[in-house]
């Protein structure tokens, strides 16, 4: 089965991700990143999220005190009731008998849950992606091979470059200029591209 692919606003929606190792660090880091308010709970630690919650950010590069606003950490074993009221919920314990339980009391719920590696037990995944600001690319291989979707991030990394991510950033900031002085779809696309090949032709980005 494939999964469909959707773009979704996460800025200040709550996330619970149950599990405090490196597994969970990732998705931490991952959801901050898209502007999600998270709570993890669990009982022990990794030293990497005891890391944000000291404020010790040297080695996080773009954390931010913003992303810092947005994690609660509840030392404490998991009850059933952390998922209430959650938009988003990631099982990622290493007990896999616990992740299907969390999975199954979510979609009991309606809730959106991800249980780290049973994709059986997945309502959504997580795809390998590159961020470039508000430029994404994702890949998926619907669960069957995660190092297919890591070979094809590391293809398209010399694509989706920084420049272009800045570029993004820049062709929004025109866009309403640009349908305000052109009437027509047909003149507005041949602007917005005239501009675009323009840019990486140049290898810079044009003044507003």
């Amino acid at each position: 089965m494939a999964y469909f692919p959707m773009f979704v606003d996460m800025t200040e929606r709550e996330c619970l991700i149950v599990g405090g190792g490196n597994v969970a660090y990732r998705k931490v880091m991952v959801m901050l990143d898209f502007g999600a308010k998270v709570t993890v709970v669990a009982e022990d630690i990794c030293d990497e999220l005891r890391k944000l919650i000291a404020g010790d950010r040297a080695n996080n590069g773009w954390f931010s005190s913003d992303a810092a606003d947005r994690i609660t950490i509840i030392k404490r074993k998991f009850e059933q009731k952390d998922c209430d009221g959650m938009e988003m919920v990631i099982a990622a314990t290493d007990d896999n008998a616990l992740n299907h339980e969390i999975a199954e009391y979510c979609k009991a719920k309606g809730i959106m849950v991800n249980a780290v590696d049973q994709k059986a037990d997945c309502s959504f995944i997580f795809p390998s992606y590159i961020k470039e600001k508000n430029l994404v690319a994702a890949f998926s291989s619907s669960g069957n091979s995660p190092v297919l979707t890591q070979y094809l991030k590391g293809k398209e990394q010399a694509i989706l470059t920084p420049f272009l991510g800045e570029l993004n950033e820049y062709m929004g900031q025109i866009r309403e200029k640009v349908i305000a002085e052109y009437d027509t779809e047909a003149e507005r696309k041949r602007v917005f591209k005239e501009i675009l090949c323009a840019a990486i032709d140049n290898g810079r980005i044009p003044e507003i």
